[in-house]
């Protein structure tokens, strides 16, 4: 991940560690690295399991297909 304030710096992040200098003063807290790919990950995750539940070509039944014709002539 780049650093917030130095474009020319990156750190390896992950949720349990972090390679920025913040993390190595605080180790038993959470850098604010760590706290924004916490952040994408749960929007990620979020975003994943909203697409598999409304998902209209998954479904299986006759809205979806009728779903998939509308969206296939632009309705």
């Amino acid at each position: 991940m780049t650093s917030f304030t130095d474009s020319n710096k990156t750190y390896n992040v992950t949720p349990e560690h972090c390679t920025c200098p913040a993390k190595r003063w605080n180790p038993n807290k959470q850098c604010k690295h760590q706290t924004a790919l916490i952040h994408e990950l749960n929007r990620a995750t979020i975003f994943g399991l909203l697409f598999i539940r409304f998902d209209c070509r998954a479904n299986g039944d006759e809205v979806t297909h009728r779903c998939n014709f509308e969206l296939s002539i632009g309705a």
